[in-house]
């Protein structure tokens, strides 16, 4: 994090170590921080630029947009620390007071906590509150308290010139006329959760779009137990496939063709942790069948597919004198990401079992350190949320059945745990509880 160019609330300002200011951060600096982690450095000012006042803010900002590309600004939290001070005026060097390093440059050193909670309040003059967000679930928040979203620039649309999203940077300021901004990457730590939302709730039970059947169909002569020579022979064949389009009607009629009914369901956790591997439960379920069916035939999987689904929405709300709720506008963006894919080629396919977990046939796992898929929160005006697709393609006595099979909104959250978190919000508390580990140490008796 040696420097970086950062464009934030309009102007560019590019942290280089040749500059008159420039922020160092320490080499011992987490390239993502969260909660509780010190982020600390030094401020190196040249000397020559006779400053009287030098000091640090760090802070954690939103920008929206409205569809008139108006933009407004919110600040979750903002801490400054101020480095020097000149006793005189005028032409003086009272900076060189501080020491200097080997290059000639004065050192002023800044420490911060990052905060866990947004702590500022928007903008007073807009209302904040979202006339549609459901009972018990804002889609936006517009009071603080709510835990710090993750660092989020790449969800939106790429062709504005500043696109929304969350930052956190810290900017070094000498007099008014220097200012230095250096981005730092937060990931916030896992609220706390029951371990058994890790692992799928069969009795919750699954909703998929209306849109798609429930069930499967299949209605062949195929299904039939193929014990008569008739059946086994090439006329006999011939004459199944006739039937079943309708093409000849005899004593067997299309009517008495066998039919098989049957639902495949996913359920995935509802709580799935970035970076690491989750299970998801299939279920069978027999619905119908002829009664000249003794047995439910073999179903195989051809193909398996899971995807993440990734709502980013924004709100930027009205003004409190408007009164037209019809002002108010959603942008939405979404972005289907690959999971895991796997397609069964060889014989019949493989055997489709009721509890059989799509991860015997291969790693299901989130992956960690993409930027495009972050922890699922709700900010002020911003909101993202993340749903895992499963689609299936599959055969029944040689006939092809395929649908989705789970359409589900997941809360993604981060591996990380809480160090310390700060009581206040601005990383001065006592240590309290860490969220629960997807995987605890042993418990020991003792002696």
């Amino acid at each position: 994090m040696r420097s970086a160019s950062v464009s934030i609330a309009g102007a560019s300002h590019t942290n280089l170590a040749q500059n008159q200011l420039y922020i160092d951060v320490f080499s011992d600096a987490k390239h993502v921080y969260t909660a509780g982690d010190i982020v600390h450095g030094k401020v190196r000012v040249d000397p020559t630029a006779r400053p009287q006042n030098v000091s640090i803010v760090f802070k954690g900002i939103s920008i929206l947009y409205d569809k008139d590309l108006e933009g407004c600004k919110t600040e979750f939290f903002r801490l400054e620390q101020k480095l020097f001070t000149s006793s005189g005026t005028g032409e003086n060097y009272d900076i060189l007071r501080q020491g200097t390093a080997e290059d000639g440059k004065v050192e002023l050193h800044f420490d911060f906590t990052f905060p866990h909670l947004a702590v500022q309040t928007p903008p007073a003059e807009r209302n904040w509150h979202y006339s549609k967000a459901s009972y018990g679930h804002p889609r936006f928040q517009h009071s603080p308290g709510f835990l710090l979203p993750p660092t989020c620039t790449t969800l939106m649309n790429s062709d504005m010139a500043v696109p929304p999203g969350i930052s956190y940077y810290l900017e070094a300021r000498a007099d008014s006329t220097l200012r230095i901004r250096q981005e730092v990457k937060f990931m916030p730590p896992a609220p706390e959760y029951d371990l058994l939302l890790l692992q799928p709730n069969l009795d919750f039970g699954t909703t998929l779009p209306k849109q798609q059947c429930r069930y499967k169909f299949i209605r062949t002569r195929k299904l039939l137990p193929s014990t008569t020579k008739e059946r086994a022979s090439k006329l006999g064949r011939v004459k199944d496939f006739l039937v079943e389009k309708e093409l000849f009607f005899g004593l067997e009629t299309f009517s008495e063709i066998p039919f098989y009914r049957f639902n495949v369901l996913a359920t995935p956790p509802r709580v799935i942790v970035i970076g690491s591997n989750f299970p998801i439960h299939i279920t069978l379920q027999q619905l119908d069948r002829s009664a000249s069916i003794p047995t439910p035939p073999p179903l195989f999987i051809r193909r398996v597919r899971v995807q993440i689904v990734s709502s980013y929405e924004t709100f930027v709300p009205q003004p409190k004198k408007s009164v037209n709720r019809a002002l108010e506008h959603i942008d939405r963006a979404q972005r289907t990401t690959l999971l895991f894919e796997k397609r069964f080629s060889a014989g019949e396919g493989e055997p489709l079992h009721d509890g059989i977990d799509l991860s015997q046939f291969g790693e299901l796992l989130v992956p960690k350190g993409d930027d495009r898929i972050i922890p699922s929160f709700s900010s002020y005006g911003m909101a993202l949320e993340h749903e895992l697709q499963v689609d299936m393609w599959g055969e029944c006595v040689g006939n092809e059945w395929s649908g989705i099979v789970c359409k589900e909104k997941v809360q993604f959250v981060s591996a990380w745990t809480l160090s310390r978190v700060p009581e206040d919000g601005h990383g001065h508390g006592e240590e309290q509880a860490r969220p629960p580990q997807a995987f605890p140490p042993p418990e020991y008796e003792t002696v």
